[in-house]
Protein backbone atom coordinates (compact mmCIF):
# COMPACT_ATOMS: atom_id res chain seq x y z
CA UNK A 1 0.00 0.00 0.00
CA UNK A 2 3.11 2.57 0.64
CA UNK A 3 4.56 1.72 -2.18
CA UNK A 4 1.46 2.35 -3.95
CA UNK A 5 0.88 5.92 -2.47
CA UNK A 6 4.46 6.30 -3.23
CA UNK A 7 3.82 5.60 -7.10
CA UNK A 8 0.87 7.41 -7.40
CA UNK A 9 2.77 10.79 -5.78
CA UNK A 10 5.26 10.36 -7.62
CA UNK A 11 3.63 10.38 -10.72
CA UNK A 12 1.02 13.22 -9.69
CA UNK A 13 4.48 15.24 -9.59
CA UNK A 14 6.02 14.33 -12.56
CA UNK A 15 2.63 14.95 -14.39
CA UNK A 16 2.68 18.55 -12.77
CA UNK A 17 6.62 18.95 -13.58
CA UNK A 18 6.05 17.80 -17.26
CA UNK A 19 3.18 20.53 -17.15
CA UNK A 20 4.76 23.18 -15.66
CA UNK A 21 7.78 22.77 -18.35
CA UNK A 22 5.20 22.21 -21.57
CA UNK A 23 3.44 25.60 -19.89
CA UNK A 24 6.56 27.58 -20.19
CA UNK A 25 7.50 26.18 -23.39
CA UNK A 26 3.70 26.68 -24.75
CA UNK A 27 4.08 30.77 -24.03
CA UNK A 28 6.26 33.28 -25.52
CA UNK A 29 8.74 34.13 -23.33
CA UNK A 30 9.42 37.70 -22.79
CA UNK A 31 13.12 37.02 -21.45
CA UNK A 32 15.70 35.60 -23.00
CA UNK A 33 17.80 32.28 -20.94
CA UNK A 34 20.17 34.72 -19.77
CA UNK A 35 18.18 37.01 -18.05
CA UNK A 36 16.13 34.33 -16.52
CA UNK A 37 19.46 32.33 -15.42
CA UNK A 38 20.06 35.46 -13.99
CA UNK A 39 17.16 35.82 -11.90
CA UNK A 40 17.47 32.43 -10.55
CA UNK A 41 20.92 32.51 -9.70
CA UNK A 42 20.65 35.67 -7.58
CA UNK A 43 17.38 34.51 -5.89
CA UNK A 44 19.57 31.97 -4.55
CA UNK A 45 22.52 33.68 -3.67
CA UNK A 46 20.26 36.44 -1.96
CA UNK A 47 18.75 33.94 0.01
CA UNK A 48 22.23 32.00 0.77
CA UNK A 49 23.34 35.27 2.02
CA UNK A 50 20.20 34.96 3.91
CA UNK A 51 21.08 32.01 5.36
CA UNK A 52 24.74 32.67 6.10
CA UNK A 53 23.88 35.78 8.28
CA UNK A 54 20.69 34.45 9.33
CA UNK A 55 22.62 31.04 10.82
CA UNK A 56 24.76 33.13 13.22
CA UNK A 57 21.43 32.78 15.83
CA UNK A 58 22.82 29.49 16.76
CA UNK A 59 25.00 30.99 18.75
CA UNK A 60 22.25 31.95 20.82
CA UNK A 61 21.26 28.35 21.87
CA UNK A 62 24.91 29.03 24.36
CA UNK A 63 22.76 31.52 26.06
CA UNK A 64 22.19 30.50 29.67
CA UNK A 65 18.07 30.33 30.66
CA UNK A 66 17.40 30.10 26.40
CA UNK A 67 15.34 27.72 25.60
CA UNK A 68 16.43 25.88 21.58
CA UNK A 69 12.85 26.97 20.31
CA UNK A 70 13.30 30.62 20.69
CA UNK A 71 16.96 30.55 19.61
CA UNK A 72 15.60 28.33 16.76
CA UNK A 73 12.28 30.85 16.16
CA UNK A 74 15.07 33.67 15.88
CA UNK A 75 17.12 32.06 13.27
CA UNK A 76 14.77 31.75 10.96
CA UNK A 77 12.84 34.46 11.82
CA UNK A 78 15.82 36.33 10.42
CA UNK A 79 16.73 34.54 7.55
CA UNK A 80 13.06 34.63 6.24
CA UNK A 81 13.32 38.68 6.78
CA UNK A 82 16.61 38.97 4.87
CA UNK A 83 15.82 36.53 2.04
CA UNK A 84 12.31 38.17 1.77
CA UNK A 85 14.45 41.48 1.70
CA UNK A 86 16.39 40.23 -1.15
CA UNK A 87 13.42 38.82 -3.15
CA UNK A 88 12.25 42.36 -2.65
CA UNK A 89 15.93 43.75 -4.76
CA UNK A 90 15.15 40.80 -7.35
CA UNK A 91 11.72 41.79 -8.04
CA UNK A 92 12.69 45.78 -7.74
CA UNK A 93 15.40 45.06 -10.34
CA UNK A 94 13.67 42.90 -12.56
CA UNK A 95 10.29 44.46 -13.06
CA UNK A 96 9.71 47.88 -11.53
CA UNK A 97 9.48 50.05 -8.50
CA UNK A 98 8.23 48.27 -5.34
CA UNK A 99 6.31 50.04 -3.35
CA UNK A 100 7.20 50.57 0.50
CA UNK A 101 4.71 49.31 1.90
CA UNK A 102 4.96 45.87 -0.58
CA UNK A 103 9.02 45.82 0.66
CA UNK A 104 8.61 46.49 3.84
CA UNK A 105 5.45 43.89 4.07
CA UNK A 106 6.99 40.89 2.35
CA UNK A 107 10.19 40.33 4.78
CA UNK A 108 7.94 40.69 7.35
CA UNK A 109 5.66 38.30 5.86
CA UNK A 110 8.90 35.44 5.02
CA UNK A 111 9.94 35.82 8.74
CA UNK A 112 6.96 34.45 10.07
CA UNK A 113 6.81 31.69 7.86
CA UNK A 114 9.99 30.75 8.74
CA UNK A 115 8.83 31.03 12.25
CA UNK A 116 5.79 29.10 11.77
CA UNK A 117 7.34 26.27 9.97
CA UNK A 118 10.19 25.89 12.36
CA UNK A 119 7.91 25.71 15.42
CA UNK A 120 6.21 22.83 14.94
CA UNK A 121 9.16 20.47 15.53
CA UNK A 122 9.91 21.55 19.21
CA UNK A 123 6.19 20.55 20.34
CA UNK A 124 6.41 16.31 19.32
CA UNK A 125 9.10 13.89 18.90
CA UNK A 126 9.44 10.91 17.39
CA UNK A 127 10.77 8.16 14.59
CA UNK A 128 12.73 10.81 11.67
CA UNK A 129 10.30 9.55 9.52
CA UNK A 130 7.57 11.68 11.64
CA UNK A 131 9.68 14.27 12.27
CA UNK A 132 10.45 14.60 8.57
CA UNK A 133 6.84 14.02 7.44
CA UNK A 134 6.18 17.03 10.08
CA UNK A 135 8.87 19.65 8.83
CA UNK A 136 7.87 18.99 5.48
CA UNK A 137 4.07 19.82 6.44
CA UNK A 138 4.90 22.55 8.32
CA UNK A 139 7.13 24.33 5.99
CA UNK A 140 5.03 23.56 2.59
CA UNK A 141 2.60 25.67 4.49
CA UNK A 142 4.71 27.92 5.17
CA UNK A 143 5.98 28.02 1.83
CA UNK A 144 2.54 28.36 0.19
CA UNK A 145 2.12 31.55 1.90
CA UNK A 146 5.06 33.69 2.05
CA UNK A 147 4.81 32.45 -2.23
CA UNK A 148 1.39 34.20 -2.38
CA UNK A 149 2.51 37.28 -0.88
CA UNK A 150 5.55 37.46 -3.10
CA UNK A 151 3.18 36.34 -6.16
CA UNK A 152 0.99 39.28 -5.18
CA UNK A 153 3.67 41.56 -5.64
CA UNK A 154 4.65 40.55 -8.40
CA UNK A 155 1.17 40.73 -9.73
CA UNK A 156 0.43 43.52 -9.24
CA UNK A 157 3.50 45.00 -11.92
CA UNK A 158 2.06 43.59 -14.77
CA UNK A 159 0.19 45.30 -17.32
CA UNK A 160 -1.48 43.04 -19.66
CA UNK A 161 -4.50 41.26 -19.73
CA UNK A 162 -3.03 37.66 -19.92
CA UNK A 163 -4.08 34.72 -17.14
CA UNK A 164 -0.50 34.52 -15.06
CA UNK A 165 0.07 31.04 -13.57
CA UNK A 166 -0.38 32.06 -10.17
CA UNK A 167 -1.35 28.36 -8.54
CA UNK A 168 1.65 26.73 -10.25
CA UNK A 169 4.31 29.36 -8.71
CA UNK A 170 3.06 29.67 -5.38
CA UNK A 171 3.40 25.89 -6.04
CA UNK A 172 7.00 26.19 -6.29
CA UNK A 173 7.50 28.56 -3.17
CA UNK A 174 5.39 25.88 -1.34
CA UNK A 175 7.36 22.34 -2.72
CA UNK A 176 10.52 24.48 -2.35
CA UNK A 177 10.49 24.93 0.82
CA UNK A 178 9.60 21.97 2.36
CA UNK A 179 11.64 19.69 0.22
CA UNK A 180 14.85 22.66 1.52
CA UNK A 181 13.44 22.08 5.09
CA UNK A 182 13.57 18.24 4.88
CA UNK A 183 17.04 18.62 3.02
CA UNK A 184 18.78 20.76 5.54
CA UNK A 185 17.38 18.45 8.32
CA UNK A 186 18.92 15.38 6.71
CA UNK A 187 22.69 17.02 5.99
CA UNK A 188 22.80 18.64 8.90
CA UNK A 189 22.10 15.54 10.58
CA UNK A 190 24.75 13.43 8.96
CA UNK A 191 27.46 15.85 8.91
CA UNK A 192 27.12 16.68 12.26
CA UNK A 193 28.93 12.97 12.80
CA UNK A 194 31.67 13.59 10.99
CA UNK A 195 32.28 17.38 11.80
CA UNK A 196 31.53 20.13 13.85
CA UNK A 197 28.01 20.88 15.31
CA UNK A 198 28.08 24.63 14.08
CA UNK A 199 29.80 23.77 10.73
CA UNK A 200 27.41 21.09 9.78
CA UNK A 201 24.05 23.09 10.66
CA UNK A 202 25.65 25.84 8.46
CA UNK A 203 26.48 24.14 5.66
CA UNK A 204 23.02 22.57 6.04
CA UNK A 205 21.29 25.71 6.18
CA UNK A 206 23.30 27.00 2.94
CA UNK A 207 21.96 24.02 1.25
CA UNK A 208 18.27 25.33 2.67
CA UNK A 209 18.58 28.50 1.21
CA UNK A 210 19.82 27.42 -2.63
CA UNK A 211 17.56 25.26 -2.68
CA UNK A 212 14.60 28.20 -1.56
CA UNK A 213 16.04 30.31 -3.38
CA UNK A 214 15.91 28.41 -7.09
CA UNK A 215 12.67 27.89 -6.37
CA UNK A 216 11.42 31.16 -5.55
CA UNK A 217 13.90 32.36 -8.76
CA UNK A 218 12.30 30.40 -10.91
CA UNK A 219 8.82 31.36 -9.69
CA UNK A 220 9.82 34.81 -10.57
CA UNK A 221 10.89 33.58 -14.06
CA UNK A 222 7.81 31.50 -15.05
CA UNK A 223 5.76 34.68 -13.90
CA UNK A 224 7.95 37.54 -15.78
CA UNK A 225 8.04 35.14 -18.80
CA UNK A 226 4.06 35.97 -19.25
CA UNK A 227 3.68 39.53 -19.21
CA UNK A 228 5.26 42.51 -19.21
CA UNK A 229 6.38 45.10 -16.43
CA UNK A 230 3.62 47.96 -15.53
CA UNK A 231 4.90 51.12 -17.07
CA UNK A 232 3.15 53.68 -15.38
CA UNK A 233 -0.19 52.28 -15.38
CA UNK A 234 -1.59 50.74 -12.04
CA UNK A 235 -3.53 47.93 -11.67
CA UNK A 236 -6.49 49.84 -10.57
CA UNK A 237 -7.07 51.37 -13.46
CA UNK A 238 -6.68 48.51 -15.46
CA UNK A 239 -10.11 47.56 -16.24
CA UNK A 240 -9.02 43.83 -16.15
CA UNK A 241 -7.70 43.75 -12.89
CA UNK A 242 -10.41 42.58 -10.88
CA UNK A 243 -10.34 39.12 -13.01
CA UNK A 244 -6.55 39.26 -12.69
CA UNK A 245 -6.59 39.31 -8.77
CA UNK A 246 -9.04 36.93 -8.40
CA UNK A 247 -6.41 34.50 -9.64
CA UNK A 248 -4.46 35.49 -6.57
CA UNK A 249 -7.21 35.87 -4.04
CA UNK A 250 -8.13 32.42 -4.88
CA UNK A 251 -4.86 30.97 -4.01
CA UNK A 252 -5.44 33.19 -0.54
CA UNK A 253 -8.97 32.22 0.19
CA UNK A 254 -8.12 28.62 -0.69
CA UNK A 255 -4.93 28.61 1.95
CA UNK A 256 -7.56 30.64 4.87
CA UNK A 257 -10.12 27.94 4.48
CA UNK A 258 -7.32 25.03 4.49
CA UNK A 259 -5.02 25.85 7.21
CA UNK A 260 -7.52 25.55 10.10
CA UNK A 261 -8.41 21.90 9.42
CA UNK A 262 -4.36 21.38 9.29
CA UNK A 263 -3.42 23.10 12.46
CA UNK A 264 -6.62 21.88 14.38
CA UNK A 265 -4.94 18.71 14.81
CA UNK A 266 -2.02 20.23 16.96
CA UNK A 267 -5.55 20.18 19.63
CA UNK A 268 -6.19 16.42 19.29
CA UNK A 269 -2.27 16.37 20.57
CA UNK A 270 -1.85 18.91 23.04
CA UNK A 271 -5.31 19.93 24.15
CA UNK A 272 -6.88 17.45 26.72
CA UNK A 273 -9.59 19.29 28.15
CA UNK A 274 -13.06 18.24 25.59
CA UNK A 275 -14.41 22.14 26.84
CA UNK A 276 -11.23 23.65 25.43
CA UNK A 277 -11.02 21.12 22.64
CA UNK A 278 -14.82 22.11 21.84
CA UNK A 279 -14.35 25.42 21.84
CA UNK A 280 -11.00 25.36 19.51
CA UNK A 281 -12.99 22.88 16.62
CA UNK A 282 -16.47 24.85 16.57
CA UNK A 283 -14.83 28.20 16.00
CA UNK A 284 -11.54 27.48 13.76
CA UNK A 285 -12.85 24.70 11.70
CA UNK A 286 -16.70 25.20 11.38
CA UNK A 287 -17.73 28.65 12.28
CA UNK A 288 -14.57 30.42 10.14
CA UNK A 289 -14.76 28.55 7.22
CA UNK A 290 -18.47 29.12 7.15
CA UNK A 291 -18.23 33.13 7.65
CA UNK A 292 -15.41 33.12 4.99
CA UNK A 293 -17.96 31.34 2.51
CA UNK A 294 -20.81 34.47 3.63
CA UNK A 295 -18.87 36.58 2.39
CA UNK A 296 -17.88 35.37 -0.58
CA UNK A 297 -21.38 34.85 -1.44
CA UNK A 298 -22.56 38.14 -0.39
CA UNK A 299 -19.52 40.19 -1.95
CA UNK A 300 -20.39 37.91 -4.66
CA UNK A 301 -17.42 36.28 -5.85
CA UNK A 302 -18.77 32.64 -6.13
CA UNK A 303 -22.18 31.70 -5.76
CA UNK A 304 -23.63 28.77 -4.02
CA UNK A 305 -24.09 26.93 -7.60
CA UNK A 306 -20.35 27.21 -8.22
CA UNK A 307 -19.83 25.60 -4.28
CA UNK A 308 -21.96 22.68 -5.48
CA UNK A 309 -25.34 24.38 -3.33
CA UNK A 310 -27.54 23.14 -5.55
CA UNK A 311 -30.65 20.63 -4.94
CA UNK A 312 -30.63 17.57 -6.50
CA UNK A 313 -33.51 15.48 -7.44
CA UNK A 314 -34.82 13.11 -4.82
CA UNK A 315 -33.30 10.01 -6.77
CA UNK A 316 -29.64 11.58 -7.49
CA UNK A 317 -29.77 11.97 -3.76
CA UNK A 318 -30.34 9.00 -2.96
CA UNK A 319 -28.17 7.38 -5.29
CA UNK A 320 -25.42 9.70 -4.12
CA UNK A 321 -26.20 9.25 -0.39
CA UNK A 322 -26.02 5.51 -0.79
CA UNK A 323 -23.32 5.26 -2.69
CA UNK A 324 -21.26 7.55 -0.87
CA UNK A 325 -21.84 6.43 2.46
CA UNK A 326 -21.89 2.46 2.13
CA UNK A 327 -18.44 3.16 0.61
CA UNK A 328 -17.36 5.19 2.91
CA UNK A 329 -18.29 3.42 5.66
CA UNK A 330 -16.88 0.16 3.91
CA UNK A 331 -13.55 1.61 3.87
CA UNK A 332 -13.28 3.41 7.45
CA UNK A 333 -14.50 -0.12 9.15
CA UNK A 334 -12.10 -2.12 7.28
CA UNK A 335 -9.40 0.56 6.10
CA UNK A 336 -7.42 -0.04 9.45
CA UNK A 337 -8.33 -3.38 9.94
CA UNK A 338 -6.00 -3.68 6.56
CA UNK A 339 -3.68 -1.29 7.19
CA UNK A 340 -2.88 -1.95 10.71
CA UNK A 341 0.11 1.07 11.97
CA UNK A 342 1.81 2.57 9.56
CA UNK A 343 5.83 1.92 10.70
CA UNK A 344 7.23 4.93 11.76
CA UNK A 345 3.83 7.02 11.16
CA UNK A 346 1.92 6.20 14.06
CA UNK A 347 -1.24 8.50 15.88
CA UNK A 348 0.37 11.38 17.57
CA UNK A 349 -2.89 11.88 19.63
CA UNK A 350 -6.41 11.80 19.52
CA UNK A 351 -10.03 13.16 20.50
CA UNK A 352 -10.63 13.82 24.54
CA UNK A 353 -13.39 11.91 25.41
CA UNK A 354 -16.63 13.96 26.11
CA UNK A 355 -18.01 13.48 29.68
CA UNK A 356 -20.86 15.50 29.95
CA UNK A 357 -24.06 13.83 28.05
CA UNK A 358 -25.59 16.83 27.16
CA UNK A 359 -22.40 17.92 25.01
CA UNK A 360 -21.58 14.52 23.74
CA UNK A 361 -25.15 14.34 21.97
CA UNK A 362 -24.94 17.76 20.67
CA UNK A 363 -21.36 17.34 18.92
CA UNK A 364 -22.39 13.85 17.86
CA UNK A 365 -25.37 15.33 15.97
CA UNK A 366 -24.88 19.20 15.53
CA UNK A 367 -20.97 19.14 15.60
CA UNK A 368 -21.12 16.02 13.26
CA UNK A 369 -23.24 17.70 10.75
CA UNK A 370 -20.75 20.86 11.03
CA UNK A 371 -18.08 18.79 9.99
CA UNK A 372 -19.92 17.04 7.40
CA UNK A 373 -21.10 20.67 5.88
CA UNK A 374 -17.82 22.65 6.56
CA UNK A 375 -15.21 19.85 5.32
CA UNK A 376 -17.17 19.16 1.83
CA UNK A 377 -17.68 23.07 1.13
CA UNK A 378 -14.03 23.38 1.79
CA UNK A 379 -12.13 20.13 0.33
CA UNK A 380 -14.71 19.26 -2.37
CA UNK A 381 -17.29 22.36 -2.98
CA UNK A 382 -14.03 25.31 -3.35
CA UNK A 383 -10.93 23.07 -3.65
CA UNK A 384 -12.79 21.75 -7.24
CA UNK A 385 -14.07 25.10 -8.22
CA UNK A 386 -10.20 26.63 -7.64
CA UNK A 387 -8.65 23.23 -10.01
CA UNK A 388 -10.81 23.14 -12.46
CA UNK A 389 -9.37 26.74 -13.33
CA UNK A 390 -6.06 24.83 -13.85
CA UNK A 391 -6.33 21.83 -14.17
CA UNK A 392 -9.30 19.84 -16.60
CA UNK A 393 -8.26 16.33 -15.88
CA UNK A 394 -10.65 14.66 -13.89
CA UNK A 395 -8.20 11.95 -12.04
CA UNK A 396 -5.81 14.83 -11.23
CA UNK A 397 -8.50 16.85 -9.18
CA UNK A 398 -9.28 13.74 -7.74
CA UNK A 399 -5.91 12.76 -6.73
CA UNK A 400 -5.41 16.36 -5.28
CA UNK A 401 -8.00 16.60 -3.30
CA UNK A 402 -8.01 13.41 -1.84
CA UNK A 403 -4.36 14.03 -0.98
CA UNK A 404 -5.67 17.13 0.74
CA UNK A 405 -8.98 15.58 2.33
CA UNK A 406 -6.62 12.88 3.73
CA UNK A 407 -3.80 15.33 5.31
CA UNK A 408 -6.45 17.05 8.03
CA UNK A 409 -6.36 14.26 9.71
CA UNK A 410 -2.62 13.94 9.94
CA UNK A 411 -2.34 13.55 13.75
CA UNK A 412 -4.31 10.46 13.22
CA UNK A 413 -1.22 8.38 12.26
CA UNK A 414 -0.66 7.23 8.15
CA UNK A 415 -3.56 4.64 8.27
CA UNK A 416 -5.65 7.72 9.09
CA UNK A 417 -4.26 9.46 6.07
CA UNK A 418 -4.67 6.94 3.63
CA UNK A 419 -8.25 5.33 4.89
CA UNK A 420 -9.33 9.03 4.99
CA UNK A 421 -7.48 10.15 1.41
CA UNK A 422 -9.43 7.34 0.11
CA UNK A 423 -12.99 8.22 1.15
CA UNK A 424 -12.31 11.37 -0.02
CA UNK A 425 -11.42 10.61 -3.15
CA UNK A 426 -14.79 8.54 -3.40
CA UNK A 427 -16.54 11.73 -2.64
CA UNK A 428 -14.97 14.08 -5.03
CA UNK A 429 -15.67 11.43 -7.78
CA UNK A 430 -19.52 11.53 -7.04
CA UNK A 431 -19.09 15.56 -6.42
CA UNK A 432 -17.93 15.86 -10.04
CA UNK A 433 -20.41 13.21 -11.48
CA UNK A 434 -23.42 15.29 -9.70
CA UNK A 435 -22.04 18.75 -9.06
CA UNK A 436 -24.30 18.36 -5.81
CA UNK A 437 -22.83 18.79 -2.25
CA UNK A 438 -26.20 18.10 -0.46
CA UNK A 439 -26.31 13.88 -1.08
CA UNK A 440 -22.55 13.97 -0.43
CA UNK A 441 -22.40 16.04 2.57
CA UNK A 442 -25.21 13.35 4.44
CA UNK A 443 -22.70 10.33 3.34
CA UNK A 444 -19.93 12.21 5.30
CA UNK A 445 -22.52 12.58 8.21
CA UNK A 446 -23.97 8.41 8.02
CA UNK A 447 -19.57 8.09 7.90
CA UNK A 448 -18.80 9.85 10.97
CA UNK A 449 -21.76 9.02 12.55
CA UNK A 450 -21.10 5.22 12.13
CA UNK A 451 -17.42 5.76 13.36
CA UNK A 452 -18.22 8.03 16.51
CA UNK A 453 -21.53 7.59 18.34
CA UNK A 454 -21.52 3.91 18.87
CA UNK A 455 -25.26 3.52 17.80
CA UNK A 456 -24.92 1.62 15.13
CA UNK A 457 -22.89 -1.91 15.15
CA UNK A 458 -19.62 -1.27 13.04
CA UNK A 459 -18.96 -4.98 13.51
CA UNK A 460 -21.98 -5.22 10.94
CA UNK A 461 -19.37 -3.40 8.35
CA UNK A 462 -15.91 -4.90 8.98
CA UNK A 463 -15.06 -8.04 6.49
CA UNK A 464 -11.27 -8.18 6.96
Amino acid sequence: MSQLVILSWRKCCNYVIHELIKEVMMRESLMNRAHASAIVIRSALGWAAAALLGSTGILLMQIPGLSNMVAAQITAGTIGLIGGSSTVFLIRSSIGSVSWKQGLSLPLIWALCCIIGVTPQFFTSGTPLKMALLTFYAFTISGALGGAATTWIVESLRNDTTDPPVAPSVFIWSLGFGIAAVASGAVGERLSRIMPEWLAWLIAFEAMALIIGSAGGYSIVRLLGTFRPAQGTSAENDPSSRVRESAVQSVIILTLLCLPFYLNDFSDIYVKDWRSWLLIDYIAVKLFPCLIFLGLILSKKTDLRELGLTVPSPASFFAVFSIGALSGIFIDQNGYLTLGNIYGYFPFGGIPEITSPFWKRIDLTAGLIMTGICEELVFRGYLRFFLTRYIQRASIIVLISALAFGLIHWSGGGARVLVTAAIGAVFMILYLKTSSLPAVMAAHFAVNFVDYANIVPKEIFRFF
